[in-house]
Order: C-alpha cells, then structure tokens, then sequence
C-alpha cells in the first residue's frame, strides 16, 4: 500500500536514471532533467497540472535555488506532459521548444482528437474524464531546429515519432544510447488497474485511448527500436535498464499490435500545420447505454415505490402519521363462524334440555331464631336438624 501511495503522490526528489538525466515522476508521469548541475540543462515535459511546484523543488534541490534551465523541451502537448508549461516558463522566464505539427495545440489554435475510451482498458475508461483542451504559451513558443540539434544540449539529438500526436517527438544520447521516449514507447501497462496502481514495469506501446493515428505509431516504435538503446526514459512508467533491453524492444516492435476496436484504429483524423482538418465519427461506446438503462431501472423502481405508498395512503384516508388513530378491533366483529358440527350438538342439548323435566327447589326458612338445634332426629318426624349456615330437613 505504501509504494502504491507513492507512485500517486510521489515527493519532489528527482530520482537519477543515468549520468546527466533525472527523472521527476508527477503522479503516473514523468518529466526529465537532462543535464548535470554546473552545466547546461534543459526540463523535457512539464507533469500534471497540479505539479509545479513539485518540479520547481525538483530543481531547487539538484541544481540550487537561482537555478533555471535553458529552455524547456515538450515532447508533446497533452494534459498530462505540458499541464504545468505556462506556469514553470514564465517563472523560469525560458523559451520552449516543440515539433512544428505541435505548434497548433500549444498556441490554442486547435484542440487535439477527443479521447477513446472505446479501446478499452482501465486506462480508457479513465479517459472520459481526461481534457483535449490546448494550451497558449505563443509568447514563448519556438520550432526544434530542423537539424535534431537540442537547444541547450551538444550531444542529444531530436527525431519526429509521430502517432500519438502529429508533432510528437523522442530524445536520443548516442554516446551511451538513451532513448527518452516520451509517449511514443511506455513501460506501463494503462489497461490494467493492478498493474497501473502498482507500476509494474513492462514494456508498451503508446497511451491507447490518446493515439489516433495507429500507422504512424507502428512506424515511430520500429524506429525508435532500431536504435537499440541501452536505457528507456519513457513518458508513463520505470525507467528500463538491462542486459539485452534492445533485442527485447526490437521483439516487442515485431509483436505489438493497435486494440482491436476504437475510433481512430482503422481510420486515423486528418491533420495539416493548422491542427485537426478532419475527425472519423464516434465509435460505439456501450457504456452511456448501460448507465442510461441503469438510471432507467432505478427511476422505474422509485417511481413503483411512489405509487404503490400513494395507494397505501389513499385507502388509509389519506390520513397522516399524526392524525391517524390506532384501529382497535372487535373480536365479535371478527368472531368466525361455528362449524356445523359444533351448531349441531348445541342444537340437540337445548331440545334435551326443554323435554327434561325441572327440579323443584325448596327452600326452608326457620320460624323461629332461638331454637335449640336438634341434635338427633327420626326420619321422617318432621323435626329439624339445624348445621352451622345450612338448614336441611329430613324426608
């Protein structure tokens, strides 16, 4: 749980991937410093939106306080790579260097193809809330020299590795063959939750859900793997460094393949030095579908609840809880009938009992109080035999 914390709210300490490059991870994205304190350095992408003062403590902490870079180098301008471009140029008071077929999106000319989360994936489905919205920093804007020169750096060099946007781009050292790839390779598997949350490192291909032209993609990463770099500095994921990493990449290039479905996979927008001429219509998203059907189901539910208690109220009288009055009941009123059987025996005691002849009761009265009782007597003299509250007489 602790490292997953850390890979969503990283600290600002830039981690050293190599000798004259460091690696800022802004939440699930990396920006570069490449350069070494005491020389000339330059920042590669700017993060998140919210992470500028990560970056800015980043600096402070590797190259000093009144340290700045000579310029600022955007790979591409995503959200994610250039959220933080306006704030760090100005305070830097740099210039910034992109492709030219990057230019439109960071002068707010155009916004770039809307996200497709219909390829799928963790990642895609993260994407309905990620922005295509550009950014305008034209005050501060330049082209990358058309010779791959990097300004700010003698030995790093550019090349256009268009796909996952029109002017995207890759850095190359030859001297020791790093390869900061930006977006055009990742080492994260975006598709999968676990893997995203826990970084597992893996070699990948571009953001799927922000990749719309698949073929110039395919073409950016047989490129960048006939480099055969000995270290990949990409834009999502860990660094990699191994015995054999190149071989590995040139595999990985024969393999891998776009998704299966999407809006851009098999007809790619069309864009000019403008930005977006054109766009192919949505794919089929099922998602909206399932959420509206749900809301339907949930609303039809509320709505049968609603008037199965209306009923219940109408045949109450429409009474309240307050004015309502607890209902006693009679249990005459809800006395259940006699079976026959039972009516049938009360029937034949009552005509026995009318036949039957009455007993005659007597009741015999002193007529005087003070006589003495008769402790013995003969039957049938007549006589009285007196008990304590009981008078008898003898037949």
């Amino acid at each position: 749980m602790a490292s997953i914390m850390q890979k969503i709210f990283p600290g600002s300490a830039p981690g050293k991937v190599t000798t004259g490059v460091y690696r800022i991870n802004t939440a699930y994205v990396n920006a570069y410093i490449l350069g070494e304190p005491g020389g000339s350095w330059i920042l590669v992408d700017t993060g998140m939106p919210f992470s500028a003062e990560q970056i800015k403590k980043a600096v402070d902490d590797l190259f000093g306080v009144q340290a700045r870079p000579a310029a600022i180098v955007l790979t591409h301008g995503h959200f994610d790579h250039a959220g933080t471009v306006e704030e760090v140029s100005r305070y830097w008071d740099v210039p910034v260097y992109a492709h030219p077929m990057e230019i439109p999106y960071l002068t707010g000319q155009s916004e770039y193809p809307p996200a497709d989360p219909t390829v799928g994936g963790f990642g895609g489905q993260l994407s309905r809330f990620y922005t295509n919205k550009p950014v305008n920093i034209s005050e501060r804007i330049h082209m990358l020299p058309e010779d791959g020169s990097v300004p700010g750096l003698k030995d790093w060099k550019w090349l256009h590795t268009p796909g996952h946007t029109p002017g995207h781009i890759s850095l190359f050292r030859d001297s020791d063959a790093v390869l900061v790839a930006g977006d055009a390779l990742t080492t994260l598997n975006m598709r999968n939750m676990g893997d995203m949350m826990s970084g597992k490192p893996v070699l990948n291909g571009p953001p799927e859900y922000f990749t719309p032209d698949w073929v110039a993609s395919l073409k950016s990463i047989d490129k960048l793997a006939s480099l055969r770099p000995a270290i990949l500095a990409a834009g999502h994921g860990e660094p990699l460094y191994y015995q054999g990493l190149d071989l590995d990449l040139i595999d990985f290039a024969d393999r891998f393949l776009p998704p299966k479905e999407g809006r851009y996979v098999d007809t790619p927008p069309h864009f000019n030095e403008t930005g977006v001429v054109s766009l192919p219509p949505p794919a089929n998203d099922p998602l909206p579908k399932i959420i509206a059907g749900a809301a339907a189901g949930i609303l039809a539910a509320i709505t049968t609840f609603g008037i199965v208690k209306n009923r219940r109220n109408n045949q109450s009288g429409h009474s309240t809880k307050k004015d309502r009055q607890p209902v006693v009941v009679s249990r005459k009123a809800k006395k259940l009938p006699e079976p026959e059987s039972i009516r049938r025996v009360r029937s034949l005691r009552s005509r026995e009992e009318a036949v039957k002849p009455k007993e005659r009761k007597f009741i015999f009265k002193t007529t005087t109080t003070n006589r003495e009782p008769v402790r013995e007597a003969e039957p049938g003299s007549g006589k009285w035999k007196i008990f304590a509250y009981k008078k008898e007489r003898n037949y």
